[in-house]
């Protein structure tokens, strides 16, 4: 493990990695980004850019899908979204290589999580804080980028939202392309699956249960050489989970999933269930307490193969199925350095 200086003056709150490993952008309660490409000649992180993003702690960044350019997407305590486009012409380290596209602020709460939407889903992005509302952006027309319509409001908390740290909401977008459109949206200790039905309006399509503490972390594995969907999460009771998701042929039993409830309408008006074609089947497969703490990041590697994990022992496991289909730990990784 080798650590190197971001130079932010206060908390760094989230990381993300472009497409092709070579650029990390970080974020930070100093209210600013920054961007970090890897030399390949020293392996070394340096400093590309570094900008003020917004007015308040910055909290959650993510970069779009290749195909769409250079774009990061922001969000921050100050209620607002922002997405930046890198200018490559501009010079390094000068605060002008990335520009601001647009500013979105329909939240009514700082905003916690944003993930872009899967590169063969369009250029979309989901964000989530605490007014409990999940909002689903989408730039209609590719060749303008500087505008953005909102597409989809979710009330993921119901009517009753409250005041919550930022590690009790996040997201996830589903990469498979076999799949109709659906993400997964974690809010305190539930996590629901939202996929889109034939009429493009979002519902609950399954749970993952079991969670007995706010769900800090969670990441969606790509299925290269799946026929079933793999998703991990990291919760505040100490535990890194990790879900097989199966689709079935019939829609949630010939009934719908009611948001509120979670409970099975059979009295669902026939129409609407007649658009749900597909529903999911969630079993938890692997459940491990190996941290002894509180586990605040788990990440899928590219070929969602090898989990990683990292908890409040200040070390970073790494998950990998065996030949029985069942998950342990093969490495751990500590920061301390041996003397």
């Amino acid at each position: 493990m080798k650590p190197f200086v971001t130079g932010h003056e206060d908390l760094v709150h989230d990381l993300a990695y472009d497409f092709y490993g070579r650029h990390v952008a970080t974020c930070s309660s100093d209210q600013h980004i920054k961007v970090f490409r890897l030399d390949r000649e020293t392996n070394e992180w340096q400093l590309s850019d570094s900008w003020k993003a917004h007015d308040s702690s910055v909290v959650s960044l993510d970069w779009a899908s290749p195909e769409y350019g250079r774009i990061i997407a922001s969000v921050s305590y100050d209620k607002l979204i922002r997405l930046w486009e890198e200018e490559p012409d501009a010079p390094e380290c000068s605060g002008r290589r990335w520009t601001k596209l647009c500013t979105l602020n329909d939240a009514t709460g700082p905003l916690f999580s944003v993930k872009f939407a899967p590169g063969h889903l369009g250029l979309k992005l989901g964000a989530l804080g605490n007014d409990g509302t999940l909002r689903i952006y989408e730039a209609l027309e590719p060749s303008d980028l500087r505008s953005w319509s909102l597409t989809t409001e979710v009330p993921v908390l119901g009517s009753s939202p409250a005041s919550h740290l930022q590690s009790d909401f996040c997201l996830t977008w589903c990469p498979s392309r076999f799949l109709r459109e659906t993400l997964l949206v974690c809010a305190l200790d539930q996590a629901l699956i939202y996929q889109k039905d034939k009429n493009d309006k979002m519902y609950v399509a399954a749970k993952l249960e079991g969670h007995e503490g706010l769900i800090r972390s969670v990441s969606w594995a790509s299925s290269i050489g799946r026929w079933y969907q793999l998703i991990a999460t990291g919760s505040k009771d100490g535990k890194v989970r990790i879900f097989k998701v199966t689709e079935t042929s019939k829609g949630n039993l010939g009934g719908r999933i009611d948001e509120d409830s979670m409970s099975v309408d059979q009295d669902s008006d026939s129409s609407e269930s007649n658009s749900k074609d597909s529903g999911l089947n969630v079993e938890l497969i692997s459940e491990s307490g190996d941290h002894k703490g509180e586990v605040w990041s788990v990440s899928w590697n590219l070929t969602g193969t090898i989990l990683s994990s990292a908890g409040d022992d200040g070390k970073v496991r790494l998950w990998k199925s065996s030949y029985s289909n069942e998950f342990k730990c093969m490495s751990v990784i500590s920061a301390q350095q041996r003397s």
